[in-house]
């Protein structure tokens, strides 16, 4: 019997709202580092920063927001390393 693994959800799930701000931070992201960074690799630094805000937050209001700014730091350091410059 072939069954398909179930998986738990993560301890902080983005909601929909936060979700839906996310989309609108890789959006942004992708623009701004558009041919410089690949689309996949920004949108998975971003929930990965999303996932490390959520671990030390208290309240979770503006995790999208500090994840997205996050992020950038993250790609602009690796845009440097690179020898470019957004």
């Amino acid at each position: 019997m072939n069954e398909s693994p179930v998986t738990s959800p993560r301890p902080h799930d983005p909601t929909l709202d936060q979700e839906v701000a996310l989309q609108a931070a890789a959006t942004r992201l992708e623009r701004e580092f558009d041919g410089l960074i690949d689309d996949d690799a920004i949108e998975q630094l971003l929930h990965s920063a999303y996932d490390h805000v959520a671990d030390h937050a208290t309240i979770d209001n503006f995790l999208p927001l500090l994840a997205e700014r996050y992020t950038r730091e993250w790609l602009h350091a690796l845009a440097d390393q690179q020898g470019s410059r957004v």
